[in-house]
């Protein structure tokens, strides 16, 4: 399992598994992890442009990839240059639609939203 062997602290909750809230950074940050709410917002995701804390957002889904940087084979850079930002377009154009859940499914902490909670 790559997620496992290059990345393995990427994984910070589970997603959609109700009741319970989602992974500590997000459930703390309000962004809506665990079972349902308004995902991460935006602004939640901004927050997060650094080597050692490293949010993108690929495709309307918010992954944490910090762990991920030193072993991404485009260089760090290629990575941190849209932390905290929508990478979809430039992800797109370089990598094939499988790639995220071929490799690094577990980076996967959400999902774009208003963060507002579902009625």
């Amino acid at each position: 399992d790559v997620i496992g062997k290059y990345a393995p602290d990427a994984v910070i909750g589970m997603i959609g598994g109700g009741g319970g809230g989602g992974g500590g950074a997000v459930a703390a940050a309000g962004g809506g992890g665990g079972g349902g709410g308004g995902g991460i917002t935006m602004a939640e995701v901004a927050k997060h442009t650094t080597k050692s804390d490293c949010w993108v957002v690929v495709a309307g889904e918010v992954l944490d990839v910090t762990s991920f940087l030193s072993e991404h084979p485009g260089g760090e850079l290629a990575i941190l240059t849209f932390a905290g930002k929508d990478a979809t377009e430039e992800f797109n154009m370089i990598h094939p639609p499988d790639v995220i859940g071929k490799y690094a499914p577990d980076a996967v902490i959400g999902k774009v939203g208003t963060g507002a909670p579902v009625a």
